[in-house]
């Protein structure tokens, strides 16, 4: 039965993935599609603490990402691909694979940082956005003025942090 649980994880998020690297979104029927799989799963296998399992994983990426979701830090795409996830996984393998996808990201974005050269632009940019909001200025999204080198697609960390959750067992 888990073997099931962790393909179809696995290929509602290949298939985030590839949207999202090919247009720059992850299509709501994907991830509707997703949560509903991982409903479905989670009441068969577990019943009604199955439901619990499902509603605490898929609540858990809003709880976290919903502050960095409300400054534009984070896209919603991602966010939802996270609770389809946690979906899945019930919030233990949810938060496991939050962090797993956090430690991937902060590697993807050094590289990109490295190969790019742009270490001091994106500090400057970061310091200017935390000094206009600790000053009381307007609310703005923090990548409003910034090009698209200051983005990449945090699906790819996500997947990642799933198929480390899958490959350890959960053990991350």
């Amino acid at each position: 039965m888990r073997e099931i649980h962790m393909i179809l994880l696995l290929c509602f998020a290949v298939a985030a993935v590839l949207s999202d690297l090919r247009t720059g979104r992850i299509p709501n029927g994907v991830v509707t599609a997703g949560l509903a799989c991982a409903a479905a799963y989670q009441l068969f296998a577990g019943g009604a603490a199955g439901v619990l399992l499902w509603l605490g994983g898929a609540a858990l990426p809003v709880l976290v990402f919903g502050f960095f979701f409300y400054f534009r830090m984070i896209g919603a795409g991602d966010v939802k691909l996270l609770c389809m996830a946690g979906g899945f996984l019930g919030p233990s393998g949810c938060f496991g694979c939050i962090v797993s996808a956090l430690i991937w990201g902060g590697l993807i974005s050094a590289a990109i940082l490295l190969r790019r050269r742009n270490f001091a632009a994106r500090a400057a940019c970061l310091a200017g956005y935390a000094s206009r909001r600790l000053g009381g200025g307007r609310w703005e999204p923090y990548l409003e003025k910034t090009g698209e080198d200051a983005r990449f697609c945090f699906s790819v960390p996500v997947l990642l942090g799933i198929l480390c959750h899958i490959v350890t067992g959960g053990s991350i």
